[in-house]
């Protein structure tokens, strides 16, 4: 799933021009910020084309604030070499979420009927 493409990551962010960035990062920022959208916004469709603009925006961020950190992807919180421990908070952008946030696509503490589920009819 690509969400946005690197020339139009390039374009808006123009440090990061000269860098060579994989083009599976793109996927990964992708990827993770459609996993942040409610699921009756989610349109597994979209493509870099047709995504709305404030998902783009937020895949986009992602993508820096991943080049930025460099956070691994890991499947627990606390990172251990040797003597040297470190507890990890987040691999997600909190600029990202706010982006969805701000513009309806993120979960916002509302019953999950109301917001994230999807409508199942029971019955008739």
């Amino acid at each position: 799933m690509r969400l946005f493409t690197l020339a139009e990551f390039q374009q808006k962010y123009k440090e990061y021009q000269t860098l060579d960035i994989p083009s599976y990062k793109v996927d990964e920022a992708s990827e993770i910020i459609f996993s942040h959208i409610g699921l009756r916004y989610r349109d597994i469709s979209w493509t870099s084309s047709n995504v709305p603009l404030p998902i783009k925006e937020a895949c986009m961020e992602q993508l820096r604030f991943m080049l930025e950190h460099d956070i691994p992807f890991v499947d627990s919180n606390d990172l251990k070499a040797g003597s040297m421990s470190s507890k990890l908070n987040s691999d997600i952008s909190t600029l990202s979420q706010r982006i969805l946030g701000n513009n309806g696509y993120l979960y916002r503490g509302n019953a999950i009927n109301q917001n994230m589920g999807l409508n199942i009819p029971f019955g008739g």
